[in-house]
């Protein structure tokens, strides 16, 4: 069974569309499928967690029903969950998810599609949709920030700015992050690894599964993920002009510059204690520690 958690207001019409090839894709192939609709800030996660349960529920029936009648069962088989949307939608529902009960597709439909571009996941519904149709299962790693899941970057200090004057002015992430540089003030943090404290004065600081964020900014160009390990990225203040560093930081240029400082690890702890704000995917929570681990083949997914 496929159940398709759809985000009609994503990629500005590009849900709708590609909830529409999917729809079609899965009509065709005269396969059963089920569409739940996200509306609203959160219900992506509780849509996910409904969805899993119908999923443990059939299989349960399944089970049930073979045994009875005295013939094999494959109770152990998961169902299918399609999130369609961008980032934002991909990490909602995978909050939701119980990977014990189904596997999680992607359909990118949003704006910057950033986790899209790691995982190599096509942006052509119907591409995307034979991949999770006939594709090969496979378990690929997120990042769990205390209680929560991080799919592709996590992240505290500028970047947050930039979301939240990204989605006031309705600007790209580009054009904030230019005009917040303008009046740059850095962030104070505190990152804790290895059993080691250290303070930086910085532009920002991340965990890094997938390599690029903000629609196209490569962050952390080395990060895989596959790999078993995240990748920490902290942003230094650069000599000069802030803003002038921009175009070498957007471009995945400043690897091995002396202001930015690349770290690849299995568990980390940033704090920032001049903000109470913190990233997940692009979505903004009130608080002010990311406290993160790798979770290795937690995400079963389809390529």
């Amino acid at each position: 069974m496929y159940y398709i958690i759809a985000n009609l207001q994503s990629g500005k019409g590009a849900g709708k569309k590609c909830l529409e090839a999917a729809e079609k894709y899965l009509t065709d192939q005269n396969l059963p499928f089920k569409t739940e609709y996200i509306e609203g800030h959160g219900s992506g996660r509780a849509l996910a967690q409904k969805v899993c349960q119908e999923a443990k529920d059939a299989q349960a029936q399944n089970a049930a029903a073979s045994n009875d009648s005295g013939s094999p069962t494959d109770s152990g088989s998961l169902h299918t969950v399609i999130a369609i949307g961008g980032d934002g939608t991909f990490h909602e529902v995978l909050n939701g998810m119980d990977f014990s009960a189904a596997r999680l597709g992607l359909v990118p439909a949003g704006r910057g599609n950033d986790y899209a571009v790691g995982a190599k996941i096509s942006f052509d519904p119907k591409i995307a949709m034979q991949v999770i149709v006939h594709g090969t299962p496979v378990d690929r790693d997120y990042i769990q920030v205390g209680d929560r899941r991080c799919l592709n970057v996590c992240g505290t200090g500028l970047d947050v700015e930039v979301l939240k004057l990204t989605e006031e002015n309705k600007n790209t992430y580009i054009f904030s992050l230019s005009k917040l540089l303008l009046n740059y003030k850095p962030y104070t943090v505190q990152i804790e690894r290895d059993g080691m404290t250290q303070e930086y004065q910085c532009v920002m600081a991340a965990f890094c599964n997938g390599s690029q964020f903000g629609g196209g900014i490569k962050l952390c160009p080395p990060a895989k993920i596959n790999d078993g390990k995240m990748d920490l990225m902290i942003v230094k203040q650069p000599k000069g002009p802030v803003l002038m560093a921009m175009p070498v930081f957007v471009a995945g240029q400043h690897m091995g510059k002396a202001w930015a400082e690349h770290v690849v690890c299995d568990k980390a702890k940033i704090t920032v204690t001049n903000a109470a704000a913190i990233e997940i995917d692009g979505e903004i929570y009130q608080d002010n520690v990311l406290d993160a681990q790798i979770v290795p083949g937690g995400f079963k997914t389809f390529e």
